[in-house]
Order: C-alpha cells, then sequence, then structure tokens
C-alpha cells in the first residue's frame, strides 16, 4: 500500500512549528475497495465491508426473510513502514523503517426487508505515529472517533432515504483502488462522512443520489483543536499550521448522477457527473464563503481489467482575515493548508491477477494524480502510485495492502511536507515512500 506520508514533525522542524501528529493520514485507507466497487469480486474490499450496501451503491436485493440481520465485525491492523526521505530533528536527510501497530476498528451493519444501517468506529494510537514526546499517552486508545454511522429506509425496491453520518455523494465514494490516501482525500473531496440526510435511487442502467448535510461529522477524541476526525473536514487550525485559519462547512448540499452503458460479464462503462456546494464560516470574520465543486468521470471495467479517468474543480471562498487563497483542512487529529482553489485530474488502471492454485487472490493498480493550483507562485501537488492488494481466498479474513508512492508538494510523502506541500507547495522535489499494511478482519 501507499507509502508514507510525511513526518508532520518534521515538516513542522522545517517551518518553525511542532504539530502533535507525526504522521497523522497514514494511518487512513481512502479507498481498500474503490474504481470497482459495483464489481466487488474485482477490487479490495474497503474496511467497513457488510451484508448493507452503504447509500452511494447501488441498492440491494430485498431480504426475502421477514426478519433482519445484524452483523457485528472488527479487524486489527498492524503497519510496515519505508520511509528514505524522511529526517532527523536537525533536519538532515535519513532513511526510517517503521514496524508498529494501526488501528482497531469495530464495525454493525443491519439490513432487513424495510430498514437498513450501518456504523464504524476507530481507535489509533501507540505508534511512531503519535510519539509520547508529542504528549500521546502511548495507548492503542489516545485517538478515537466515528467514521459513519447511519440508519434508512428503502421506501421501493430501487429508492431509499438514509439518515446520519453518511457519504457525502460526490463521484465514486472511493475515486481508485489505493489503500493510502489519494490526492483526492488530502483535498477533502473523495470519501467524505458528514451528517445530514439523503435520497437515492438505482435502476438496472440509471442512479441518482442527493443530500444535505447541515454540519460536518462530529470530532472524535484526540489533542488536537478540532481534527479527531476520520474525514478531511475544513476545520480550526492548530497553533503550528503557519497562516491557518479557523473555519466550519455549513449547510452543504451534494449530488451525483451516474449512467452505465453496457454489461457486467462483457465489459462496461460508467458515466458520472457531481456536484456540491456548501457555506464556509469564518471564526475570525464572522462571515460566511463558499464551497463549490464539481466533477466529472469516466470508469470501465472489462474482465479483469479496471480504468477511471476523473476531472475535479474545487473552489473555496473562505473569507479569512488573512490570507485566503489557503485553508485549513484536518483529520486523523492533525491540521494542515490546502489551496483554496484548484483542479484535480487524476487516472488509474488495475487488474485482478488469476493466481492459479495459489492461497490468495491478487490485485494490482497504478494511477497518477495532480492538482492544478490557480494561485500564482503556488506548486502543484502530484502523486504516482503502485499498489497491490493480497487476501486468502478462506475467507477473506487475511488482508495485505503494499504500496510505493513518488510524490511532489504531496502532504504524505517525505519531510517538510506536510503542514504546505498541498497549500503554497513544499521543496518541489520528487520524494518516494513505502507502506505494507497487514490486517486480521473478523
Amino acid at each position: 500500500m501507499t507509502l508514507a506520508c510525511c513526518l508532520a514533525l518534521l515538516a513542522a522542524d522545517q517551518l518553525g512549528a511542532s504539530p502533535p501528529v507525526e504522521d497523522p493520514q497514514a494511518v487512513t485507507d481512502d479507498a481498500e475497495n474503490a474504481v470497482g466497487q459495483q464489481s466487488s469480486n474485482t477490487a479490495p474490499p474497503h474496511d467497513d465491508a457488510g451484508p448493507v450496501e452503504t447509500p452511494d451503491l447501488a441498492l440491494a436485493e430485498p431480504d426475502e426473510s421477514n426478519s433482519g440481520k445484524l452483523k457485528l465485525g472488527a479487524a486489527i491492523r498492524a503497519r510496515i513502514d519505508i520511509r528514505p526521505f524522511d529526517a532527523n530533528d536537525a533536519g538532515e536527510r535519513r532513511t526510517s523503517a517503521h514496524l508498529s501497530y494501526d488501528t482497531l476498528l469495530l464495525t454493525a451493519d443491519y439490513d432487513s426487508p424495510v430498514l437498513f444501517g450501518s456504523a464504524q468506529y476507530r481507535f489509533y494510537g501507540a505508534s511512531f505515529l503519535y510519539p509520547e514526546s508529542s504528549g500521546y499517552d502511548g495507548k492503542p486508545w489516545d485517538i478515537h472517533f466515528p467514521v459513519y454511522a447511519y440508519v434508512g429506509a428503502k421506501v421501493s425496491e430501487t429508492d431509499r432515504i438514509t439518515i446520519g453520518i453518511q457519504p457525502v455523494p460526490f463521484d465514486d465514494r472511493w475515486w481508485g483502488s489505493s489503500w493510502y490516501d489519494s490526492l483526492g482525500f488530502v483535498f477533502g473531496m473523495e470519501e467524505v462522512y458528514n451528517t445530514g440526510i439523503a435520497y437515492g435511487h438505482a435502476d438496472d442502467r440509471l442512479s441518482i443520489d442527493v443530500g444535505y448535510f447541515p454540519v460536518a461529522g462530529p470530532p472524535g477524541v484526540g489533542m488536537s483543536e478540532d481534527s479527531a476526525r476520520f474525514t478531511v473536514n475544513v476545520v480550526e487550525a492548530d497553533p503550528y499550521v503557519p497562516g491557518g485559519s479557523r473555519n466550519a462547512e455549513r449547510d452543504m448540499l451534494a449530488g451525483r448522477v451516474q449512467y452505465r452503458l453496457g454489461e457486467a460479464d462483457t465489459g462496461q462503462v460508467t458515466l458520472s457527473g457531481s456536484a456540491w456546494f456548501s457555506a464556509i464560516h469564518n471564526f475570525d470574520t464572522g462571515e460566511d464563503g463558499r464551497r463549490r465543486n464539481f466533477a466529472f468521470s469516466l470508469r470501465g471495467e472489462q474482465g479483469p481489467w479496471r480504468s477511471k479517468l476523473l476531472a475535479a474543480r474545487q473552489d473555496i471562498d473562505t473569507r479569512n482575515a488573512g490570507r485566503c487563497d489557503v485553508i485549513t483542512v484536518g483529520d486523523y487529529d492533525s491540521s494542515y493548508n490546502i489551496a483554496a482553489r484548484g483542479t484535480m485530474l487524476f487516472g488509474e488502471v488495475a487488474r485482478t491477477i488469476d493466481t492459479g492454485d495459489l492461497p490468495f487472490d491478487l490485485s494490482v493498480y497504478t494511477s497518477y494524480a495532480r492538482f492544478l493550483k490557480d494561485t500564482a507562485g503556488f506548486k502543484d501537488t502530484q502523486r504516482i502510485n503502485l499498489g497491490a492488494f493480497w487476501t486468502d481466498k478462506a475467507g477473506g479474513n487475511i488482508r495485505v495492502w503494499s504500496e510505493a508512492l513518488v510524490g511532489r508538494n504531496d502532504p504524505y510523502v517525505g519531510a517538510g511536507q506536510f503542514l504546505t506541500g498541498a497549500g503554497q507547495g513544499g521543496d518541489d522535489r520528487w520524494k518516494a515512500s513505502g507502506l505494507v499494511m497487514m490486517g486480521y478482519y473478523f
């Protein structure tokens, strides 16, 4: 899986600040399922895989039984990080390697002929990502937060209503196959879970989803001002963020239309168009700006192959007291700046490998993403990702992700990039890192 993020502490050392988390978002997995989410047999399963489909997927067949089904699950993960572009306390380049605990994950899924629901909660800590030198207790529950929690009703065979902390319908829930934070996730557009109500319709070809989210998902427990959360949300900056802002996103209206051409057994193409409008409140000025996002994508599946092309536009009017060309976002108990305006370009090719009599299934993928920033002098953020997903054929309980990442001005590749890499940019040099994530899913 992909690799390494940046060391937030080391990044801060070079910028004259000291965030509490060394590499906060290297702990996330924004797209374990990704491009093949409507053909789950050809794509890596995601953490919340269970009997209940999430609101942004095609509607499930009605349960023929009269009683509901509750499924409880858990997973525990460990990780290996290899960071050739790390740095020591003096800012000198070094290569580091770490074997550490990653997360404990708890899930609950319910399904019945009429009602459904799903929830996930995570615990982090006791790893090099959250060192005691930064004030953490060294316990595996130092940081914990909900990922999602929603309930819904099937109003017909093709329509449903959902309420709670749930996915915002902005393109596919996962843009690509990567386990590690994609740039869509870094810039707060991919796999976003906020609090609200949504309506979904899905038939053989067409799916329509629209939702209203008055507030973001709630933060959990951590040391940061506002960033103990899974989703990359607009937040109140921690003191170590240079030029950080104090904002919150409200009154979000998002919608997505998808149309499928062809058949799954012979190959199909899915066209998607999405829009996202919201208010951005600034706590320092008391004024409300706005967010306007649009995305268009083309996703293809044929046999073992999967591919995707996407373009997304993000335009945020921050109404900050200081500079308005960056805005602070946060997750995993740490905050950082992103460019307020720009265009995301993303492409991926993936393939399921026939492993024959071997006891594991294998899927490989490669992707390229670039966020082109509007502000003159800002350096574009880029990422190349090479990854593979392995799981046992017996029951899918053992899951291993291995990724190599090459990034430029990427917050999560190389020391010194975290706080401003997605904003003004970092040192504008290509850097690389690697990650292996090992999990057992009960």
